[in-house]
């Protein structure tokens, strides 16, 4: 017999006992180990950046667009609320007016701002080399006071907002020109960069996150054009202030996931994303914002936490305080209010067309806008935890510092097993 007719015979031999272990082992009933199919990884589709929208919430402005846009849309992040009952008293969120403002220390904290600022400006040389001649304010008086206001027609007053089709809600500019006698509450849902939560009429929780909802809703499907039922296959980037509440960021959250309906959502702060946006990996980031100064430190796309500060004071104390510069100045509109939204509007107006420079430089002295008793500034805290969050910082904090002592002895029992370890103590 040749070797190959002894192989042959060999795997025929070997093949029995196989399947004579096979019919003993389903005899016992014992079953075999079932390999579990490899699941095929599914191909992950690239996103589309015009399938991504960025939100960018202000104290004034709503700044919104998809990612493939140049420059964002603007409109003012206000909205107008018809009243549910005729009877309903009106209600209207301020918008240049604050708390600490009327204080009897307010008027002389103001003048002595504004010698602050006087001082710092005729102290300067022009381009020219030249130094600014000073004008005192009792000669800008005396030659308003002698200037007759002129009358404007009729054609050239503001057109109030058409409510004669009883709208629910009104939004942005349509908001802003609301006539007062109409039957309407307005709402500025964002103040100093936080959610304008309060106890009057629609200060709750549910109540700013449902005016957040409906405008930036409004603002989607209007200028947008995008259907809401189609944000299923819409991804969101939300932008928030450097100093942040972490509670409200996530109601936020919640509100973009499950009430309007994004597939997806990310949240990064407005300094990071300005670095990124100008091109640079690290900076010093200032934001003045409409009521809020922010300043932070960002490396290598990371805000630092000890360099966050934010100024509670923005463009909206010195527009106020240009009023009280054109009051000092006999301002021939004698009858401008802080409590009309027109003439906010108006103010707005002035200062960013022809804006005097003591009023700017309030920023840098920010006793000029006269405010008493208020706190300025605040940095970013640690987070008390969250009870729904398992992952909150006290948990992180806690797994950090157990990390941290199980290497700090597992490097001190690798430096004790080291041989002349012991004899070097």
């Amino acid at each position: 017999m040749t070797q190959a007719e002894k192989d042959q015979e060999n795997g025929k031999e070997k093949e029995k006992e196989r399947e004579k272990e096979k019919e003993k082992e389903q005899q016992r009933g014992v079953k075999r180990p079932i390999a579990p199919a490899a699941v095929p990884e599914l191909p992950q589709e690239p996103i589309q950046s015009n399938f991504v929208i960025v939100i960018h919430p202000g104290s004034r402005t709503l700044r919104i667009g998809r990612a493939t846009d140049n420059l964002p849309l603007a409109l003012p992040h206000v909205i107008a609320r018809r009243h549910k009952h005729s009877e309903q008293a009106r209600y209207e969120d301020s918008w240049l007016l604050r708390d600490g403002l009327n204080k009897p220390e307010s008027s002389e904290q103001r003048l002595n701002g504004l010698k602050m600022v006087d001082q710092a400006i005729w102290s300067k040389k022009m381009s020219n080399g030249v130094r600014r001649t000073p004008v005192s304010a009792e000669q800008a008086r005396a030659y308003n006071c002698q200037v007759r206001p002129a009358v404007l027609d009729s054609s050239s007053r503001v057109k109030w907002t058409n409510t004669s089709q009883q709208q629910q809600y009104l939004v942005g500019e349509e908001a802003l020109y609301v006539n007062p006698s109409d039957c309407y509450n307005v709402h500025w849902p964002v103040r100093r960069g936080q959610l304008n939560v309060h106890s009057g009429p629609g200060g709750s929780l549910s109540a700013v996150l449902a005016d957040l909802e409906t405008i930036w809703s409004h603002a989607i499907h209007k200028h947008l054009d995008i259907a809401l039922k189609d944000l299923k296959y819409y991804r969101c980037i939300l932008l928030v202030p450097d100093i942040y509440n972490r509670q409200h960021v996530k109601e936020v959250v919640n509100m973009l996931l499950l009430n309007m309906g994004f597939s997806g959502l990310i949240v990064h702060q407005e300094s990071v994303c300005a670095t990124f946006g100008s091109g640079l990996s690290s900076a010093c980031v200032v934001d003045v914002g409409d009521q809020k100064t922010s300043l932070c430190c960002v490396e290598d796309g990371v805000s630092h936490r000890n360099s966050r500060l934010c100024l509670s004071y923005g463009g909206s104390d010195v527009t106020r305080t240009l009023l009280w510069l054109l009051q000092r100045a006999a301002f021939p509109y004698r009858d401008c209010q802080l409590s009309s939204r027109l003439d906010c509007v108006l103010l707005q107006q002035l200062k960013e067309t022809s804006a005097p420079r003591p009023g700017s430089m309030g920023l840098f002295y920010p006793s000029t806008f006269g405010i008493v008793g208020q706190k300025m500034t605040s940095l970013q805290h640690r987070s008390q935890g969250d009870a729904e969050d398992p992952y909150d910082e006290h948990y992180l904090l806690s797994t950090q510092s157990k990390q941290d002592q199980s290497s700090k002895s597992s490097s001190e029992r690798k430096s004790l097993s080291r041989p002349g370890a012991a004899e070097g103590t």
